[in-house]
């Protein structure tokens, strides 16, 4: 019996083919995997970059201080006590430029507040009590 050599022909036809097919198919499971990688890398760069921004205790500290000592603020005269792990801020009496400029300052930086008190005193000053995590 011998075996017909269109058959052997045809065997490796198909085999080509399916081996062919399982090719592209793991082209495309590449393509989707590095895809999904990249997707993975970038937020994993912004979360490394939001904890070296929020998580930095010795920067937010610095920058508060900083915050506190700016000549628009020396009318406000703001009091700081330090407490474990928070910095509270208080001032009895600020008008509402300077306070505008404090608040400002202090809600776009990188501060994570545990509290916050505010009350007015007439049309043109309040007094507030704020409290930052450190």
């Amino acid at each position: 019996m011998k075996i017909n050599p269109l058959y052997i022909a045809l065997l490796l036809i198909v085999a080509l083919l399916f081996v062919i097919y399982q090719l592209g198919s793991a082209k495309a499971e590449l393509r989707e995997s590095k895809s999904s990688l990249a997707k993975i890398e970038t937020i994993a760069e912004e979360i490394d970059a939001l904890k070296r921004a929020w998580d930095n205790p010795k920067t937010a500290r610095s920058a508060l201080d900083r915050l506190i000592k700016a000549p628009q603020l020396k009318s406000a005269n703001i009091q700081q006590t330090k407490k474990r792990g928070s910095v509270v801020l208080k001032s009895k009496k600020v008008d509402l430029k300077a306070a505008n400029y404090f608040f400002v300052k202090l809600f776009n930086g990188t501060y994570i507040l545990k509290s916050f008190d505010i009350e007015r005193l007439d049309d043109e000053s309040i007094s507030f009590s704020v409290e930052v995590s450190s």
